[in-house]
């Protein structure tokens, strides 16, 4: 899977980006600093930015496992300079935790 990550996406630039078959996500300090700690569907308190990815992000049904684990998920993923590295015709399959 290939990410990209930016500043906090607003629900317009979200809107966009999903209407191309991307898939947005909010990342979520890691309260040690400014390091990222997770990756969410969206986050309130403590948003870091966001995380664009080419493919869907499973994440738990439950509030205790809605999340996954930020360096775990880029150590095992390619991240891209641009937006447009983004788009391609394999979108269907999904990371599994």
């Amino acid at each position: 899977m290939k990410y990209y990550v930016t500043h906090t996406l607003s629900n317009e630039e979200r809107k966009l980006y999903e209407s191309k078959g991307l898939y947005c996500y909010d990342l979520r300090d890691s309260d040690f600093g400014n390091d990222i700690g997770s990756i969410e569907k969206r986050v309130s308190v403590n948003n870091i930015g966001s995380m664009i990815t080419n493919k869907e992000i499973k994440l738990g049904n439950t509030y205790a496992d809605d999340f996954v684990d930020y360096n775990t998920f880029v150590s095992n993923n390619k991240s891209v300079d641009k937006i447009s590295d983004l788009l391609s015709k394999n979108k269907n399959r999904c990371y599994e935790r």
